[in-house]
């Protein structure tokens, strides 16, 4: 009875816990909605999922939460949380080896370094984004990339390479598929359309500005992305009023105040403020007036430089309006309420503005000295706005320049690891272990041993097409690795100690060897040297290698000990002669680059990545042999 009621109770846990996950997928789901959606109910969502959802729950649920947890709170300006769920969501798609998304949340994660002005994180990103596109990547994907690299761009001032990748992620979005494309589809579409009206308008094309803009409202309308909906009434508002388009312009920043969302309230400000301009151009200054006071109004407790220096635009907007009215006294108290204000803002240009409309105001009053004390201001005020505005130029510059260099070092670098690579291969194998293993297979074949033969036969002639196959590779899984250097183990093993070499492979535990790529075919010299000159001078030994995973993740640790006659010893020994020094000389130097380049092609800091040291040495004599210790760059897989 108790048995049949502890098989209930479990029953009804299971079930419990089932129903748990399958609520945790339903709320997935609503957030991958309401992120582009609703504002509001996907941080209640995020709010609730970040308390229950763990290391221990089923990998699509975390990677749901972090993805969109990274991309919300992108949009809510808290850029390092967001990029730190970034990386939560990349390590997960790295375990499942999913390319197409990897490169996706990569190109995220580029724009959350852009919003910080990372500009080499950001590039860093987008090339991480690039190594996981193929000749299979559909359009769409393709771009969400070139639109970041497109942001990048401009915000770097290439206005050329900026219109490049956004009119090309434009067309690779021409024939969006209403059925499967999602709504971070159209989200990017709205991007590569604001994108583009931000560079026409930098560009002066007005005309160009205003229609990129309004492509972007029937997307937004018609896909229901509430969320900065207000901010794109505005861009096509503005736009329209630089085309002199007033009521194009009435009609958007009227839409803009209707859309706007809670918290939004600089959304709110800005279109009070030009429906106010707007006002003024039509000589409706007490509607204009009114507005003005409205917009302050919604900076009643201001607390960040822009609201200083938006609520003193507002201010400056008042005093231009008493002035047209001839009412200089409200209008000097506005321009100075307004001074005062600008100064905890950051807008140099503003305040020099200020300053210049305070010093012809105090001209027309014929106060001659305050005329020349505002105008002196304004003049410093504009020399240091100049010197800001090249100062930020310059660094522009410096960016590009610098992101340039390190996209050629790399293709260098890549450049010289291929080279090497066939270099390697050429110094890969010890002549004398091939002409060894194939006269120890003829005598075995002399000797009527013909199936250990054609075993072996077999074995070595597998190892050497895997020398050739992965000479065309870069990277390798781990498990393909392990697999070479076991091959040429046994080999060694048989046909060269007679079983008198006995070896270990110990691998990472709890992880998948076909998820962890290392550099193809980096470990054998190392293998061969110990064998050579540590344990073939004895004619018999013992060979440990160990796998060992770094700290931070980014590195695996090798570990190649023998008991052989020891480092110092064998560098001593010449016991192969001149020529097989050379070819050792000659692969160690080359895999010792090799290791060099690409840990610098990873961005790793510059170290020792290989250690020998006697075991005598540290066991005053107790044991020989020599211990090394390899640090391989953990690789990207190859597409």
């Amino acid at each position: 009875m108790n048995k049949e009621k502890t098989e209930i109770a479990t029953e009804r846990k299971n079930n419990g816990a089932a129903e748990d996950i399958a609520e945790l997928r339903h709320r997935c789901e609503q957030l991958s909605r309401w992120a582009f959606t609703d504002f509001e109910r996907a941080r209640k969502v995020l709010d609730e999922l970040s308390g229950v959802v763990g290391k221990q729950s089923p990998f699509d649920i975390r990677l749901a939460f972090h993805s969109h947890s990274a991309f919300l709170n992108n949009q809510w300006h808290h850029y390092d949380k967001a990029v730190e769920h970034a990386k939560h969501a990349v390590a997960i798609l790295e375990s499942l080896a999913n390319a197409p998304a990897l490169a996706e949340m990569w190109a995220d994660l580029a724009a959350m370094h852009l919003n910080r002005r990372d500009w080499r994180a950001a590039e860093r990103s987008l090339d991480r984004a690039r190594r996981y596109l193929n000749d299979a990547s559909t359009p769409v994907l393709k771009a969400h990339l070139s639109c970041r690299e497109g942001f990048l761009h401009l915000h770097l001032g290439n206005a050329r390479q900026a219109l490049d990748c956004l009119l090309e992620s434009e067309k690779d979005m021409l024939n969006l598929d209403e059925e499967t494309a999602s709504l971070k589809d159209y989200y990017i579409q709205t991007l590569i359309f604001s994108g583009l009206g931000d560079l026409y308008e930098r560009l002066g094309e007005k005309a160009k500005s205003l229609e990129a803009y309004r492509c972007v409202l029937p997307i937004v309308e018609r896909h229901g992305l509430r969320p900065r909906l207000s901010w794109h009434y505005l861009n096509a508002g503005r736009a329209a009023m630089a085309q002199q388009d007033v009521a194009q312009a009435q009609a958007c920043f009227e839409t803009a105040m209707q859309v706007v969302s809670e918290g939004e309230s600089e959304a709110k400000t800005h279109a009070l403020g030009n429906l106010g301009i707007l006002a003024l151009w039509a000589d409706n200054t007490a509607r204009a007036l009114a507005l003005f006071d409205k917009a302050a109004a919604e900076y009643e407790n201001p607390s960040k430089p822009a609201d200083f220096t938006n609520l003193s635009k507002i201010e400056s907007w008042r005093a231009g309006l008493f002035s047209q009215l001839n009412d200089l006294v409200k209008a000097e108290y506005y321009l100075e309420k307004a001074w005062k204000t600008g100064q905890n803002g950051h807008d140099l240009y503003h305040l020099s503005q200020i300053a210049q409309n305070l010093a012809a105001l105090h001209g027309q009053q014929k106060e001659f000295e305050k005329a020349y004390e505002w105008q002196r201001q304004a003049s410093e005020l504009a020399t240091r706005h100049y010197n800001q505005l090249r100062d930020r130029e310059r660094e522009e510059i410096e960016a590009r320049h610098q992101l340039e260099r390190n996209r050629q070092e790399a293709q260098m670098a890549r450049l010289r690891v291929a080279s090497l690579q066939l270099r390697a291969l050429r110094a890969q194998m010890n002549p004398h272990f091939l002409f060894n293993a194939l006269n120890a297979i003829q005598g075995l074949i002399t000797s009527g041993r013909n199936n250990e033969a054609e075993s072996y036969l077999a074995k070595f002639a597998k190892m050497m097409r895997h020398t050739l196959e992965y000479s065309d590779l870069e990277v390798v899984t781990l498990e393909q690795e392990i697999e070479f250097l076991e091959r040429y183990l046994d080999i060694n093993r048989k046909l060269r100690f007679r079983d008198k070499l006995e070896y270990k492979i110990t691998t990472l535990s709890g992880a998948d060897m076909n998820d962890l790529c290392v550099p193809t075919m980096i470990l054998q010299p190392f293998v061969e040297n110990a064998i050579e000159h540590g344990i073939r001078p004895r004619k018999a030994g013992h060979l440990r290698i160990e796998f060992l995973l770094s700290d931070d993740g980014q590195n695996l640790r090798c570990i190649i000990e023998d008991d052989g006659v020891g480092y110092n010893q064998g560098r001593q020994k010449q016991s192969e002669g001149a020529d097989f020094q050379s070819h050792r000389s000659r692969g160690m130097e080359i895999t010792r680059e090799r290791l060099l380049l690409l840990h610098q092609l990873q961005k790793h800091e510059t170290g020792d990545f290989v250690r020998i040291t006697d075991i005598g040495d540290s066991t005053n004599g107790e044991r020989t042999g020599t211990h090394v210790e390899v640090l391989l760059p953990l690789m990207e897989p190859e597409n």
